[in-house]
């Protein structure tokens, strides 16, 4: 078995590529890197830095322009099956771009009920005099003229079932990246992660805040703390937006070298 660092794999990303014969170990290069995808072979006598994650490249090229040497460069489309066997792109790219989209849905879908269910409700039952405890627990949504040719009920159940569809996908992408997660801890680089480490805190509280009132609903409560849930998770839920987007930003550039590599 070859050594890791004369694998053809720990040269390259779908993004950059790493000539090791110009590395001068200086591991500026390793600094740079915000998703720990960069590591060295520190030995007496072989000195280089190598793509020891090169599935967690988010195509950043922060490695390109600290490197004082020109040991990286940007990829092209010939020899990236050694980065990745078209199958496990294909996939990567399949299940990242189902994200994108079951989370589009469930933000929109979102906002169709707060904005054109939740805010008209609860002004209709100000002017009747309802308080805001009891107006949660009164069924009356659908009485309120559909959005889009869509009642209440039909907005809530789209919702509920692109949020299970969004949760668990999500799941699968933070159990492919636990490496990642576990690397970021002990090697104490949440400092250069803080974007990632507050979408994915948001995330968890979103879910929870989201489940909770589901589950009070299928005990048959008709707890006040319902609704408290349901209003912290929407003010969540538009922060997760606005994370989601800059996460997406972020690895633009991998959207993109994934996109070439399956055409």
């Amino acid at each position: 078995m070859k050594p890791v660092f004369f694998s053809r794999r720990h040269a390259q990303t779908l993004s950059v590529q790493l000539n090791t014969s110009k590395c001068k170990a200086c591991w500026k290069c390793i600094e740079s890197c915000p998703s720990q995808v960069i590591g060295k072979v520190d030995l007496p006598w072989h000195k280089h830095a190598l793509l020891i994650n090169p599935d967690f490249c988010c195509g950043c090229l922060n490695c390109i322009k600290n490197c004082p040497h020109g040991a990286y460069s940007k990829n092209d489309k010939s020899g990236q099956d050694a980065v990745h066997p078209k199958g496990k792109s294909v996939r990567l790219f399949l299940i990242n771009n189902l994200l994108l989209l079951s989370g589009a849905i469930t933000i929109i879908s979102g906002l169709v009920l707060q904005l054109g269910f939740h805010i008209q409700a609860a002004r209709q039952n100000q002017d009747a005099g309802i308080k805001d405890a009891d107006y949660e627990q009164i069924r009356g949504f659908d009485q309120i003229s559909g959005v889009w040719g869509i009642n209440y009920s039909g907005w809530s159940a789209i919702h509920k079932i692109l949020v299970v569809c969004f949760f668990l996908l999500m799941i699968y992408h933070i159990y492919n990246h636990l490496k990642w997660y576990r690397g970021i801890i002990s090697r104490n680089l949440m400092g250069k992660n803080v974007q990632v480490m507050i979408l994915s805190t948001i995330f968890l509280f979103t879910s929870l805040t989201g489940i909770l009132p589901w589950m009070i609903d299928l005990l048959g409560s008709t707890s006040v703390y319902r609704f408290v849930f349901v209003e912290i998770h929407d003010k969540l839920a538009l922060l997760l937006v606005v994370f989601l987007i800059l996460h997406v930003i972020k690895r633009r550039n991998w959207f993109d070298a994934a996109y070439s590599k399956i055409k």
